[in-house]
């Protein structure tokens, strides 16, 4: 019998994890939203994985363009973090109003100061009940300044680092 909805989540929340901003564009709209449920794939060739809900526009978009971009979150990015995860009726386009935001090589939006951005060509979408699992082939990489990772921990955002240790910079 599966763990019941409410356990399962305070389960989660005590897995750490570093947080992204996964973002596609097509046909001139652009969609993102704010995923810890990314991680790396394979390394060569270059894939990482991303889950993200099916019901939002992002999902549809990314389904379109066959493109995303994985902007890996630094502890300055965190109101852009929220900005991307909100509930609220805020339209996709709007999101994109704070933070710098350029294309590479797929087309779809990258966060010219993420820690890392990494454009990618999306190979496969596997349904899975309410989410999508998304495997992309990393096109290219950029890099933004070196500053701590934002972690969500405990349903908040944080940073478990004061600075970037010395052999990292």
């Amino acid at each position: 019998m599966p763990a019941e909805d409410d356990i399962f989540r305070s389960s989660m929340r005590l897995l750490a994890g570093g947080v992204t901003i996964v973002a596609s564009a097509h046909q001139g709209s652009r969609s993102g939203l704010t995923a810890t449920a990314v991680c790396s794939l394979e390394l060569s060739p270059p894939r990482v994985l991303a889950s993200i809900n099916m019901q939002g526009d992002t999902y549809g978009l990314i389904s379109r363009s066959r493109c995303m971009s994985v902007n890996l979150l630094s502890v300055e990015h965190e109101r852009l973090a929220r900005r991307f995860s909100t509930k609220r009726a805020m339209l996709a386009e709007d999101r994109f109003g704070a933070g710098d935001w350029c294309q590479r090589v797929t087309g779809a939006p990258v966060l010219a100061d993420a820690l890392a951005a990494l454009d990618c060509r999306v190979i496969q979408m596997m349904p899975l009940d309410s989410h999508a699992i998304l495997i992309g082939v990393v096109e290219d990489i950029s890099f933004g300044p070196k500053r701590p990772p934002l972690i969500h921990f405990q349903s908040h955002y944080m940073s478990l680092l004061d600075s970037v240790p010395e052999k990292l910079a």
